[in-house]
């Protein structure tokens, strides 16, 4: 029997057939490197009763690097992650209480069914109502005092899972939950939710949160619960009482949006917020903004900012903020500008003091802070 010779090149084809049908495609990936590199010189006119020079950290940006992850799973469908850290400038130190303190969450997205995430992530006050404040677009460290509305990404949720909708005609809604990862649930919990529009040059949004920070149990919750020590109360004068209390509970709820009129920008936002303390006092306080910006030439920029807050404290005592903020920015490219920076805060009422974001209080009611930098955003 005469015996038929196969084809090699038949042969390889059928074989590469076979492992295809055998083997499921490998869906499309990419890991995305990013970050934010920004130091300035700084002046603050009173640093607990001193003038202070310094080569600072940041001053328009918190410096970062981060990955961010996509797989496509087809039909729509995508796994994604984010892994970021923070950093200090001046001396490469870590910031942000872990390897990836400032994010780590994982999740899945659906064109359709919006985006679910788990892990360490910011609530809805910072992710969603960011755009709504001059800090961020601008002004750098010109958050409202100590942050109080936590707008300027100074604390997050752990154990949080977040959902996120589709954009649907401009409307988008989330909403985050973050466990305290114990028996007791709500010993250090927290939850919030928003919904955004947006329509041409219009963008608005309204946001709520609340950390339940820890109850009066003996062994509170604070470093694997919902919220930790890494970012609570940075450079805020509102985390203790007048008596020495520490915040059993913050509430914040915001509104807020942005016009592009073309020649120029406008922004304004309110928020509410209400700290209770431990020692059964409370403080609420309002913050006020109203800011313009305008882009000059397609290389210069400038902004002005105002921020009234008003406090008033259960025991009836009442305090007041008044803060300007001026910024100019040259943009040497689009990832490299050159900024300068000036604010100026002043405060009233009993017992009172200034205290710009990051600056170490004031000895009396005034306080200004000057910073001119460079940032790189890669």
């Amino acid at each position: 029997m005469k015996t038929k010779n196969f084809p090699l090149k038949r042969l390889g084809g059928a074989a590469v057939l076979a492992f295809t049908l055998a083997c499921p495609a490998h869906a499309q990936s990419s890991v995305t490197l990013y970050g934010v590199i920004s130091t300035s010189l700084e002046y603050v006119s009173n640093s607990r009763g001193s003038h202070q020079y310094a080569l600072a950290n940041a001053g328009m940006m918190p410096p970062r690097w981060g990955l961010l992850g996509s797989e496509d799973l087809g039909s729509g469908n995508k796994a994604i992650f984010t892994l970021e850290d923070g950093f200090n400038v001046t001396n490469g130190a870590m910031l942000g209480g872990g390897i990836f303190g400032r994010q780590a969450f994982v999740g899945l997205s659906n064109d359709r069914l919006g985006t679910m995430t788990v892990g360490r992530q910011y609530e809805e006050m910072t992710k969603s109502l960011w755009f709504a404040t001059a800090a961020n677009t601008f002004s750098g460290y010109g958050a409202h005092i100590g942050d109080n509305d936590n707008m300027f990404f100074t604390n997050r949720f752990n154990n949080a899972v977040r959902y996120a909708s589709p954009t649907i005609k401009g409307l988008t809604v989330a909403g985050s939950y973050a466990f305290s990862n114990t028996t007791q649930f709500s010993n250090n919990n927290g939850f919030s939710g928003s919904v955004t529009y947006m329509s041409g040059p219009l963008k608005v949004g309204a946001a709520l949160t609340q950390f339940n920070r820890r109850t009066n149990s003996p062994t509170p919750n604070l470093t694997t619960g919902a919220v930790d020590s890494t970012g609570w109360g940075f450079s805020s004068p509102f985390v203790t009482s007048p008596g020495g209390s520490g915040v059993n509970q913050q509430r914040i709820m915001g509104v807020g949006g942005t016009y592009d009129f073309g020649f120029f920008n406008v922004i304004a936002d309110y928020t509410n917020v209400l700290y209770n303390y431990f020692d059964s006092s409370g403080l609420r306080l309002q913050n006020f903004e109203g800011s313009v910006y305008k882009l000059f030439t397609p290389d210069f920029e400038m902004g002005l900012q105002y921020v009234y807050t008003l406090g008033d404290y259960s025991i009836g005592r009442s305090v007041h903020y008044n803060q300007i903020d001026l910024a100019s920015h040259y943009f040497l490219s689009k990832r490299t500008e050159l900024f300068l920076i000036g604010i100026h805060q002043r405060a009233s009422g009993p017992n009172s003091y200034a205290q710009i974001y990051t600056a170490s209080p004031s000895s009396s009611r005034i306080q200004t802070l000057i910073e001119a930098g460079i940032m790189h955003k890669f």
